[in-house]
């Protein structure tokens, strides 16, 4: 697949700053003509979950041969790789610390290489900044049309992370919040496969019974709910509310199916 020169843009680095400035304009050095889209700077600093989470849920809305700068990368100027990855119809540039993982994986052949070549670096040169120095000039060398391979040595596997898949204990199935989105919804890792033999009614988390609906328009204003979001997962709500914040849940927290009697 052709590179399409798109080079899409995320993450941890909020937009207080200038980094985000500082890597598009290293991706622009590289390649002038590159088309420059913002996925989001508001990944929690540091959370390799959530940025994995939020690239696998948009990654496929792109068009085929966009080029993605993941940039949540705690462990910069250590000895984990950099890495441009070829996978499907798309291509990856980032820190090999499992936030590309979950999105790679699911291809079914990919190529990944660790970025050595010089002249694929900056104009630039820290040990902290990784994202401008090294990841957005990779991006516009990949997104003009560039050969990964000529960007250094092949690596054959990835460190790799998984999000928790919901437990079955002596039949019983139990979940938990894996991602809360900016209104507070909290996105479970159930999945409609968990209840194809079930008749679910609602979700108990933090001792409240949260009732499935197909929308929030269903339940009362300030009244919890839960959904199959367009994430294809089912999450937790409180119509016109912040249900983290309401119930104190967090990235981790208990999620019990209700079940028809």
């Amino acid at each position: 697949m052709k590179a399409n020169g798109i080079i899409a843009l995320l993450t941890d680095f909020g937009t207080s700053d200038w980094y985000v400035a500082s890597m598009k304009a290293a991706a622009l050095v590289a390649n002038p003509t590159a088309q420059l889209i913002d996925i989001t700077h508001a990944i929690e600093q540091g959370s390799i979950s959530e940025g994995a989470f939020v690239l696998n849920r948009c990654f496929n809305d792109f068009p085929a041969g966009t080029t993605f700068v993941v940039v949540v990368d705690p462990g910069v100027g250590t000895q984990r790789e950099a890495i441009v990855v070829r996978a499907g119809d798309y291509y990856f540039v980032g820190p090999n610390n499992g936030v590309l993982y979950p999105t790679i994986s699911q291809s079914d052949t990919w190529d990944a290489y660790v970025i050595e070549n010089p002249t694929w670096r900056g104009r630039k040169s820290s040990s902290t900044f990784h994202g401008r120095d090294l990841f957005a000039p990779t991006a516009g060398k990949i997104a003009s049309g560039a050969p990964l391979e000529e960007a250094g040595r092949k690596i054959e596997a990835l460190v790799p992370f998984q999000f928790p898949e919901p437990v079955s204990e002596d039949g019983y199935i139990r979940g938990e919040v894996i991602y809360f989105d900016r209104f507070g919804n909290g996105l479970t890792n159930f999945k409609p496969e968990h209840f194809q033999d079930s008749t679910l009614v609602g979700l108990r988390a933090a001792d409240t019974l949260f009732p499935v609906a197909k929308t929030f328009g269903e339940v009362d204003e300030g009244d919890p709910v839960s959904y199959w979001g367009s994430s294809g997962f089912l999450e937790v709500a409180i119509r016109n509310g912040d249900a983290k914040a309401n119930y104190k849940l967090q990235v981790g927290s208990r999620i019990d199916p209700i079940y028809q009697n």
